[in-house]
Formats: C-alpha cells, structure tokens, sequence
C-alpha cells in the first residue's frame, strides 16, 4: 500500500476523522468489556492512544482533526444535559449538602489549578503553557472558549485536559482506597470537579448518586472557571 496515498486520502476526506473516532471509540468499549472493566483499559484511554497515534503519523493538526469532529462537539450538550436526571433524582440529597458543595468547589477548585501551575513556575514553564494549564479540570469545550480569551494556546489546553481526565480515570479509584473514602457522594464530586467528563463517565459506573455530584461538580466547575478566570487573568496581566 502506498503510505503518502493513505495519508493523502485521510487529510482530504472531510469523514475520516470522525470515523476513526468513532471506530476507536468502539474497539475501546470491546477491550474494556473483554477485560473486565479493568482501570487501565477504560475506553477513553484505549481511544485517546489510537487516534494520537493516527494523528502522529499522518501529520495532523489539532485545528483539522478539530474540524472533522464538530459533529461530535456539537452533541457534547445534549449529552451533558442527558445528565441532568441523576441530578434530578438526587436532588434532595444535593440540597442537604449544600453548604459543603460551595465549600468544596471554592476550595478545591482553586487548589487544583493553584498546584499546577505552581509546578510550571518552578520549572520554568512559558506563560501560554502555563496558561493553558488553567484550564485543565474543565470539560473539552469550555476550555476551547476560556483558553483562547486569557491568551492561552487551544490545543495545548485541550492536552493538558485530556491528561487531566485519564489521571483522573486512572488513579481515583486507587485514592479513594487509600483515604477509605466510602460515599458515592464524595467520589462522584471528587471525579467531576478534578477529572470533568472522563471523571464523570468513571462516577457513572460507581452508582447513581456519584453520577449526580460528578456532573454537578462538573457543571459547575465549567461554569466558575470560565467566568472568573479571564477575570483574574485580565487583572494580574
């Protein structure tokens, strides 16, 4: 087979890409269910490493394989409004606990992205990098929008927030054993503030309740980060 053909067909193909996603997507799910949902195989991860492979060697932007995906970016809200009916159903439960979800999210959320960044400072990371890491526990979209109004790179936030869900993915569970941490509340809220929608997929398999405070604490977390943050860029700058 003719390799530059190949790559040729691919770049001039508007569906490629999302056929690829979608393919690797699917085979992610045929790997998770064949090995027994173990942590390390999760779908998003097994995608996540075929299409950067494919993108790797077929020479891709971020902005052209962005473009063959739209589709798949506009349904993002639909699919997280599909989230409001674990909310709906637990929230009773959410108003209970109101007081320690404010808390919560102000803390932790400042916490998340204060760390980050301080460790690109002391290594002496670029302004755009560390700009860029602002964004980091905030869905995919949202940080496409707030990173190009602070002056951050798009793509670079983008990886840092895919990073950011597969750690979150990866290692959460292990945390959540070590602290004994045994509520579903706290879990799901733990996973949708640090690790948005890669966390909020993982609460989803650990019960009804996690699903609820992991987009709750997805949602809002989205929501203060692209409000304030430009605010406070603008006014350090």
């Amino acid at each position: 087979m003719n390799f530059d053909a190949l790559i040729e067909y691919i770049h001039s193909t508007p569906l490629t890409w999302l056929i690829i996603t979608l393919a690797a997507y699917n085979f992610g799910m045929f790997i998770y269910e064949k090995f027994n949902k173990q942590t390390l195989l999760q779908p998003i991860i097994v995608s996540y490493v075929i299409i950067l492979t494919i993108i790797l060697l077929t020479n891709t932007s971020f902005e052209e394989y962005f473009k063959g995906v739209e589709i798949i970016n506009f349904f993002l809200g639909p699919a997280t409004v599909a989230l409001a009916l674990p909310l709906y159903n637990n929230l009773q439960h959410i108003k209970s606990l109101f007081i320690p979800i404010v808390v919560t999210l102000i803390v932790a959320g400042i916490f998340t992205v204060l760390i980050a960044v301080l460790f690109l400072y002391i290594f002496g990371a670029k302004l755009t990098t560390i700009l860029a890491m602002t964004t980091k526990s905030i869905t995919a979209p949202i940080a496409i929008i707030t990173s190009e109004q602070i002056g951050a790179i798009p793509s670079l936030a983008i990886g840092f927030v895919l990073v950011t869900g597969i750690l979150g993915a990866l290692f959460g569970t292990l945390i959540f054993k070590l602290c004994r941490i045994k509520y579903e509340t706290s879990k799901g809220f733990a996973l949708g503030l640090v690790s948005h929608g890669v966390g909020t997929a993982r609460a989803i398999e650990i019960g009804e309740k996690a699903a609820a405070f992991g987009a709750l604490a997805m949602g809002l977390c989205g929501v203060v980060t692209a409000i304030f943050l430009p605010l406070i860029i603008t006014i350090l700058k």
